[in-house]
């Protein structure tokens, strides 16, 4: 893996919200895999799952020594000073870096003022109430307006149905149980801020979706630049995720004054899309904490399979839909 990094050793202080808010952040919305096709909780489904060796080159911190400059943060030419009758305050490559990641985000949020439906594949796994919950694969079609989204689980409870869509049903979202429980538990009415969902999820129905994810990076990102320090951030370059080429942006701040509740937070964005298609944040760790890196992680979200539709039908955020199990 070919890597181009740019990285800083200045130090985070002031408060700050970090992402993962979730769905991301974030964070930002429910982490899921998507199938294009909605299937029947008892057809034979394969299950994607990324390789230890993958999940360790995503994860890694970067090699300081290694990181080379970026044309964006090459020095002054000296003549070029000379030639300059004001003084040049050398660039914050924190800075650079955190800006060139929200410029990069904006253009896909962008893309995706262009896109009304689309489907993907989305994987979460999350930290609720203290426990890393098992990862969950969920299959999801989204359209933007109004405001609906069918999701489908592929492991954990499989073959559970959701179906939400904005201004219906009471602002209440649709749930069908998979397995057992859905042939004998009528269809569920839950409201998508409740605790029964707050339960299963840090972030609701209603901010499902590579829009609010990606929103939410660049408010964060945003917010980094106010710090009087900023974070350290490293764009690295020559990463792929599901065999498309990737960026990875690493923030980590370095002290709980500076980011109370998270430590570092990584992401790769699609080159092409522009779009954020995988995430993980970390807290702090503790005294009694023996695999760090496992038991600090906060949230983890992959996106996979995007495909930009413009055939889905309205039929596919209908409750009477016949491949659907709401009645």
């Amino acid at each position: 893996m070919t890597r181009d990094l740019q990285r800083s050793k200045k130090q985070a202080s002031d408060s700050l919200r970090n992402f993962v808010a979730a769905m991301l952040t974030g964070g930002v919305f429910s982490c899921l895999y998507f199938s294009f096709d909605s299937a029947i909780a008892d057809d034979p489904i394969q299950i994607t799952r990324l390789s230890r060796l993958e999940v360790q080159s995503i994860i890694e911190t970067p090699d300081r020594a290694d990181i080379q400059v970026l044309e964006t943060q090459k020095v002054p030419n000296p003549q070029d000073q000379l030639n300059s009758t004001a003084e040049v305050v050398p660039a914050n490559p924190n800075v650079i870096a955190i800006k060139q990641a929200i410029d990069i985000l904006q253009q896909g949020v962008a893309r995706l003022e262009n896109v009304d439906k689309y489907s993907f594949i989305f994987n979460r796994q999350e930290r609720i109430e203290g426990e890393l919950r098992d990862e969950q694969q969920i299959a999801v079609k989204l359209r933007h307006a109004p405001f609906s989204v069918y999701m489908k689980w592929m492991t954990g409870d499989r073959g559970r149905e959701l179906l939400y869509t904005e201004n219906e049903n009471d602002g209440r979202m649709l749930v069908k149980l998979g397995g057992l429980k859905g042939r004998f538990v009528p269809t569920l009415k839950l409201d998508p801020h409740g605790e029964r969902a707050k339960a299963e999820s840090q972030h609701p129905v209603t901010q499902a979706g590579l829009k609010t994810m990606a929103n939410e990076l660049i408010k964060i990102r945003m917010h980094d630049l106010e710090l009087a320090k900023t974070p350290n951030c490293i764009i690295e370059e020559g990463h792929t995720f599901n065999d498309r080429p990737c960026i990875k942006v690493y923030v980590e701040y370095v002290s709980k004054e500076s980011s109370p509740e998270f430590r570092k937070a990584i992401t790769l964005i699609d080159k092409e899309l522009s779009l954020p298609v995988y995430s993980r944040s970390y807290t702090w760790p503790n005294e009694n904490m023996v695999d760090v890196e496992q038991e600090s992680l906060v949230s983890c979200y992959q996106f996979s399979d995007i495909v930009f539709e413009t055939e889905l039908a309205d039929a596919t955020w209908n409750t009477e839909n016949p491949d659907y199990r709401f009645r």
